[in-house]
């Protein structure tokens, strides 16, 4: 499941991707949340190990150790690590992280809306290029204390936030600069229909050669669609290993807000090499089909329990969560992203309601919720009021299915509102997760006849259709056809 799988929105998935999924499903489903192994218990013997439920403490519906519990409550306020440490030369995650523009200069998409534009058929075609520059080499960094190799673009974990505006020209010069060992790669661009430039969709052996050691290739593409999405390496399992970051393409609102607060990056975290993951995956030992994530991060960050390192590895209690700021009274855009290999995700944010504007580049009814749900690949547009108390601080929350083997699901961040204490840390409680745990909920079932149709979605709603967004027509419910 490590492996690059199509999302919907893939125009040209492998033959190896699929081979994976099919092989993997049926072990990968709705399997225990495991969240001990032979040594975790060993170093855990002199300590109290009592199964507890967390469920009245975190609610997120799984079982875990007391001493898990205990590490969870501790989550430090001020970071041991810098930022350089933890994340190379990203802002993301940071307080002066950039907030976004409603859209770029220099081009528009006229009179288009969200009510009278159809995104899939009526993209508009403007004249101007957005050009990056990526460099991609291996690295050494913390996102949650423990060290690791990783790959870093320009030197960031995650990777640089591509923008443009719905209709721009994207150009991306790739360099590989990969060594020790050297390795092809390719970047794939999440959800872009590519329908004009099928041969730049980065999937290696279909679209294109890998981008071989020492070479470089660029990338022109149209930001055919509008909202948030990712780019990923589609090379072995290198996205695995830190190679991600968010693609935001800006385009017409069907939501009003304030503040663009950018992308929320929710990734499962593995701190074996990516090669050893796509081995095992790949291997006979069925034991070792279904990799155990070590932790989940929020914009690449993330506690971790060093007392469970037993290899060696340096690692730092401590290393530093995630953090927001909230205006009192201003609505909040957050560009959720699964960009995780395998876990499904659920996100919220104590005592806060999201409205819910898009998923996947699609606008949609909006909707409130408390939790939203994301696969691997999906993105949810949401808009937050900060109608907090003006001196306190929120936790925001992304709690790892318990389908999914980890050791650690629960990825915690902090947002402050602008007169709260910054060295102390959230007493707030999460929301209830009466979500469906091993699934995408089911929103509405709607009968014909003998034929029944059950719509599915990333969010958790069960009472919107989250049909595509356009209020000038009338969606038509007609399975006849």
């Amino acid at each position: 499941m490590i492996i690059s799988l199509p999302r919907k929105e893939t125009t040209s998935p492998t033959l190896g991707d699929w081979v994976v999924f099919d092989a993997l499903a049926s072990r990968t489903v709705c399997l225990p949340n495991i969240l001990s192994t032979a040594q975790y218990n060993s170093q855990l013997s002199s300590i109290d190990t009592m199964t507890v439920s967390i469920a009245d403490i975190l609610q997120t519906g799984l079982n875990v150790t007391t001493s898990l519990l205990n590490f969870s409550s501790n989550l430090n306020t001020n970071a041991a690590l810098p930022q350089s440490v933890t994340n190379g030369t990203s802002q993301l995650g940071t307080l002066q992280a950039p907030t976004l523009p409603t859209q770029l200069p220099a081009s528009d998409w006229g009179s288009r809306s969200a009510d009278n534009a159809n995104p899939y058929t009526q993209s508009p075609s403007t004249s101007y290029v957005r050009s990056y520059d990526f460099h991609i080499k291996r690295g050494t960094i913390a996102p949650d204390g423990y060290q690791k190799d990783v790959l870093l673009i320009n030197g960031q974990f995650p990777g640089p936030t591509i923008e443009a505006n719905w209709g721009d020209t994207i150009n991306v010069n790739v360099h590989n600069e990969i060594t020790g060992p050297e390795e092809g790669t390719a970047l794939h661009w999440h959800g872009i229909l590519q329908k004009s430039s099928p041969w730049e969709d980065g999937v290696p052996s279909v679209q294109q050669c890998p981008i071989p050691p020492g070479k470089s290739l660029q990338y022109f593409f149209k930001a055919d669609l509008y909202g948030s999405s990712w780019y990923h390496s589609h090379y072995s399992a290198q996205y695995a290993g830190g190679l991600f970051g968010p693609m935001i393409i800006h385009g017409p609102n069907n939501v009003d807000y304030d503040i663009d607060l950018g992308p929320v990056l929710l990734t499962d975290y593995y701190h074996k090499p990516y090669f050893q993951i796509v081995k095992e995956v790949m291997g006979t030992d069925l034991s070792l089909v279904a990799p155990e994530s070590d932790n989940n991060l929020i914009n690449g960050k993330m506690d971790y329990n060093c007392s469970l390192v037993t290899d060696g590895t340096p690692c730092v209690n401590n290393a530093g969560l995630s953090k927001f700021q909230f205006q009192t009274g201003k609505k909040h855009r957050l560009r959720l992203i699964n960009a995780g290999a395998e876990a499904i995700q659920k996100f919220s944010i104590d005592g806060h309601k999201m409205t819910v504007m898009a998923n996947d580049f699609v606008p949609i009814q909006p909707y409130q919720t408390e939790i939203v749900t994301l696969g691997v690949g999906q993105r949810s547009d949401v808009i937050v009021e900060a109608n907090g108390k003006d001196d306190e601080a929120y936790w925001m929350r992304s709690v790892i299915s318990n389908c999914s083997r980890t050791i650690q699901p629960n990825a915690q961040a902090i947002i402050y509102y602008p007169h709260a204490n910054k060295d102390k840390k959230p007493t707030t409680t999460a929301w209830v997760d009466n979500t469906a745990q091993c699934a995408n909920v089911t929103l509405l079932t709607l009968t014909r006849g003998s034929l029944t149709l059950t719509l599915r979605t990333g969010c958790t709603h069960r009472n919107n259709p989250l049909l595509p967004y356009h209020p000038s027509r009338q969606p038509r419910y007609n399975y006849n056809a």
